[in-house]
C-alpha cells in the first residue's frame, strides 16, 4: 500500500524590495517540505492573495520603507481577516519597541535579517505549528512586554528544579543553539538532546524553545 503525501507546507511571502523578496523564495524553496505558493509587495496585494491562496504561513519581510514604516500594520491587516494564518516578522529592526509591536499585532514569530537558512527553515516549521518563536536576541522584548503586563512581577516558572545536564542544555538554548549544536557542545546525541528537550518542557510547563528560553533568560534577571 503507497503512503499518502506528504502535504507542503504552503508560504506566502510579502516584500517590498523585489529582490529581497526573491531571494527569501529562493532560499525558503530549498526545503523540499516548503513551498512558496505566492508573494507580493505590499499588504493590500498581499491580503487579497491571501484571501485566495489560503496559505499556511505568512512571512512579512519588513524594514526597507524607511523608519517610519513597520510591519506591524501589515501583521494587523491579514490578522483581522485571517487570524488562525501564522505570521512571521523577518526585519533588520530588532529593537525592542518593533519587536513589541509586531508581537501586539498578532505575529507568532520574529527573526533578524541575518539568520541563516537552517534557522529561518526550522522557525517556519515551528511557526506552522502555531508556537511563538523568536530568536533569542529578541527575547528582552517579550521580558519586557511581560514584566509590562504583570507590573513587575515575575511569571516565569524556576528552572531550579531541573537536573544540571537539563540546566546546561536549558541554557544553550537560550543562546539560540540548534539541538546538533547542542549535542556538539555536550558530547551526546542529537535524539538525547531531544529527549532532554522534553523533560525540560515538562518540568516547566512550556509547549516550545521559546517559552522555555524566556524562563532562562527571566530568571537570570531575577
Amino acid at each position: 500500500m503507497n503512503k499518502p503525501l506528504k502535504r507542503k507546507i504552503q508560504l506566502f511571502i510579502i516584500c517590498s524590495q523585489l529582490l529581497a523578496r526573491e531571494g527569501l523564495i529562493l532560499l525558503t524553496q530549498q526545503d523540499e517540505d516548503i513551498k512558496v505558493v505566492g508573494d507580493a509587495a505590499d499588504d493590500e496585494a498581499g491580503v487579497a492573495c491571501i484571501d485566495t491562496l489560503q496559505p499556511d504561513v505568512v512571512i512579512v519581510a519588513d524594514g526597507w520603507g524607511g523608519e517610519d514604516c513597520s510591519c506591524a500594520d501589515t501583521v494587523k491587516k491579514i490578522k483581522a481577516y485571517h487570524p488562525h494564518i501564522p505570521i512571521l516578522v523577518v526585519s533588520p529592526h530588532v529593537e525592542n519597541a518593533r519587536v513589541h509591536m509586531a508581537l501586539a499585532a498578532g505575529a507568532n514569530g520574529y527573526l533578524p535579517m541575518g539568520i541563516d537558512i537552517d534557522e529561518l527553515v526550522r522557525v517556519l516549521y515551528t511557526v506552522n505549528r502555531g508556537e511563538l518563536t523568536l530568536h533569542p536576541s529578541l527575547l528582552p522584548a517579550i521580558l519586557q512586554q511581560l514584566e509590562a503586563e504583570t507590573g513587575g512581577k515575575s511569571t516565569a516558572t524556576n528552572p531550579d528544579d531541573l537536573t544540571p545536564r537539563e540546566r546546561a542544555i536549558l541554557s544553550a538554548l537560550s543562546r539560540g543553539l540548534t539541538d546538533r549544536e547542542i549535542a556538539q557542545q555536550l558530547f551526546i546525541s542529537v535524539r538525547t538532546v531531544q529527549s532532554h528537550l522534553a523533560h525540560i518542557y515538562e518540568k516547566l510547563h512550556v509547549h516550545s524553545r521559546t517559552e522555555a528560553a524566556l524562563i532562562a533568560v527571566q530568571h537570570k534577571h531575577e
